[in-house]
């Protein structure tokens, strides 16, 4: 007897020790709940407007001058990534940045939200000059990480309205920079963009350079662009472009609507800058609209075409100075 179960512990093991491994559990991905990062990014940073933390707007309105910022980026990387590991590296370095501004009657009112990313570790942060264009009485601005900690901004130190650049300082500690390619990324390598359009935040999307163009301002200063397939839209200026090896080699800034009216050829509509808008006052939490899309079938769009207008990571370069 004392045999038998000895033989019969003996395959019990075995077969423990031989089966396959369970397979680990599924993990889910990292669901973003919009209207929550929205409501409680302007809600903490009418909390820091309350208490004076931001820069004030009289004095951001006298730094918005031309000129470098002073900062030296660091170098990218040499090994290729794979599109998830461009993504979760670039994650942690990609923000929002909002701004409010008061009303008479005691209200904060969402002046306008885009994108940044940063620069440096010390709380440098880079996004398209005109974020800080047009602006209202009083506006004042933050910028949130992916954590959902806000932050006001408290300096700005650089950049230039022709090539749309803006560097400025974040009330932070120990970020992680993304590095920025020193060349022009080659017409039709692979990259990728993660911004916020339309409400919708971190979005990552991939496409492939098209070209670079160039031409005059009104005021005869030349602007120099890189075109890309990537999908952005209202909210993503400032969004980082990033290479195979998760260096920023452009900086989204506006989208441009080719057009066909009747049978002529294609028109040029005015570029569209990225700023995204929207009022809390008329959408509070959990309050959204009834309405109901239109499925009534469609007979064509006179749009044809929408291209991705960027700025190049040289022309970055250029106006982070060192």
């Amino acid at each position: 007897m004392r045999v038998v179960l000895a033989l019969t512990a003996t395959v019990i093991i075995s077969y423990v020790l031989s089966a396959p491994a369970a397979a680990p559990a599924p993990t889910e991905p990292g669901f973003i709940d919009d209207d929550e990062v929205y409501e409680k990014f302007f809600d903490q940073l009418e909390g820091l407007a309350k208490a004076q933390k931001p820069l004030a707007h009289a004095q951001l309105i006298a730094k918005l001058r031309s000129g470098k910022a002073n900062v030296a980026p660091q170098a990218p990387r040499d090994k290729a990534l794979s599109p998830e590991e461009v993504y979760k590296t670039a994650l942690s370095s990609v923000f929002i940045i909002g701004s409010l501004y008061p009303e008479d009657d005691g209200f904060w009112e969402v002046g306008t939200y885009a994108t940044a990313w940063v620069i440096a570790a010390d709380g440098v942060l880079v996004t398209n000059w005109h974020v800080f264009e047009d602006l209202n009485k009083g506006e004042v601005f933050g910028a949130a990480d992916i954590q959902g900690h806000v932050y006001p901004l408290t300096d700005f130190l650089g950049g230039d309205k022709t090539a749309d650049v803006a560097i400025f300082r974040i009330a932070a500690k120990g970020l992680t920079p993304l590095p920025v390619s020193p060349v022009y990324a080659d017409v039709g390598s692979w990259v990728a963009a993660l911004s916020h359009p339309g409400d919708l935040f971190y979005v990552f999307t991939q496409g492939t350079v098209t070209r670079y163009s160039t031409n005059k301002t009104d005021d005869g200063r030349r602007e120099r662009w890189m075109n890309v397939t990537v999908e952005f839209a209202s909210g993503s200026s400032g969004a980082p472009i990033l290479n195979k090896y998760g260096a920023v080699v452009g900086m989204a800034a506006s989208t441009l609507s080719l057009e066909a009216v009747d049978d002529a050829p294609a028109e040029k509509k005015l570029k569209n800058p990225l700023r995204g808008r929207k009022s809390r006052r008329h959408s509070p939490p959990g309050d959204k609209p009834n309405d109901k899309p239109d499925m009534k079938p469609t007979h064509g769009s006179a749009q044809q075409m929408v291209v991705k207008i960027a700025v190049p990571g040289p022309v970055l370069l250029k106006w982070l100075g060192k």
